[in-house]
């Protein structure tokens, strides 16, 4: 018999001496042994009768890889292989059907897969998948310390792991979350909901610094709001500095040809090399 098909006949066993006990009592369910050698007998008998009233499992392997199995009180008289056989149509026998078994076994490998299949590897975690706050950890957690980084909203250097390798929503995580809800005008509660990570995945594609790119009239981005914040701080434009995404209309290419007017640049119609960089020059420098 193949080992395979010795492993399943196994755990049938063990399933049909469970109900027998759990049925008529632990009194009445058989001691089992297995023969593991090769040979030539249809019947193995796989339990042995604690007392006279008590029963034995009886199962016959068949030609066709199929099987029988039965149960029955044990008696003197069938001590003999031969009465063993004769035994598997008795009407008095207490059988256990191969479907039962299935049944039982199918009903233990479902509930396993169930349970297994509720776990999640902190690896596979997609962000905006879970809400995320403080102590959590997994690929969600990295991806939105990555956009908090390119964002300027976290120093790559606060960014730390846990002795899995996996980032952790910390409490400096948790202030520059904070700080982006703020500049948002979402509410500063430091947990990254689905309408932070929206907007701040949003915000990171979008994002870009000044000089990464040419500007000119009637384009939008972070790098025109860093142009205009630039600006702000060299007196060139009222108010006060702001993050997210700003326009480069006409108010701010006024500001920035005076500006570039007093550095000696012309303005041409693009912020080129020469523009970013006395932009980003400080009057000390």
């Amino acid at each position: 018999m193949k080992k395979s098909f010795k492993d399943l006949i196994k755990g049938i066993v063990a399933t049909s001496i469970a109900a027998i006990a759990g049925t008529h009592g632990a009194e009445a369910a058989p001691t089992v042994s297995f023969n593991d050698s090769d040979m030539d007998l249809d019947i193995a008998s796989v339990g042995e009768a604690k007392k006279d009233l008590s029963y034995k499992l009886m199962l016959k392997i068949n030609s066709d890889n199929t099987y029988d199995i039965a149960g029955h009180r044990s008696h003197s008289s069938h001590r003999s292989h031969r009465s063993h056989s004769s035994h598997r149509s008795g009407s008095s026998h207490y059988s256990h059907s191969s479907h039962y078994s299935s049944t039982t076994t199918t009903r233990s490998t479902t509930s396993s897969s169930s349970s297994s299949s509720s776990y999640v590897s902190p690896s596979s975690y997609k962000l905006g998948s879970r809400t995320l706050n403080k102590d959590l950890y997994g690929a969600d957690v990295k991806l939105l310390t990555d956009n908090l980084v390119k964002c300027e909203y976290l120093d790559k250097s606060k960014v730390k792991t846990n002795y899995s390798g996996y980032v952790v929503y910390d409490e400096n995580v948790t202030d520059a979350v904070k700080r982006f809800q703020k500049d948002m005008g979402l509410t500063e509660d430091g947990i990254a909901g689905t309408t932070t990570i929206t907007k701040l995945t949003a915000y990171a594609e979008n994002f870009k610094k000044l000089g990464d790119r040419v500007l000119s009239v009637g384009m939008s981005g972070t790098d025109v709001t860093e142009m205009k914040n630039l600006l702000i701080e060299k007196g060139y434009i009222e108010g006060t500095a702001s993050k997210g995404v700003s326009t480069f209309d006409v108010t701010l290419e006024t500001a920035l040809k005076s500006f570039l007017n007093d550095v000696g640049i012309e303005w041409t119609g693009k912020t080129d090399s020469d523009i970013v960089f006395y932009l980003k020059k400080k009057y000390n420098d």
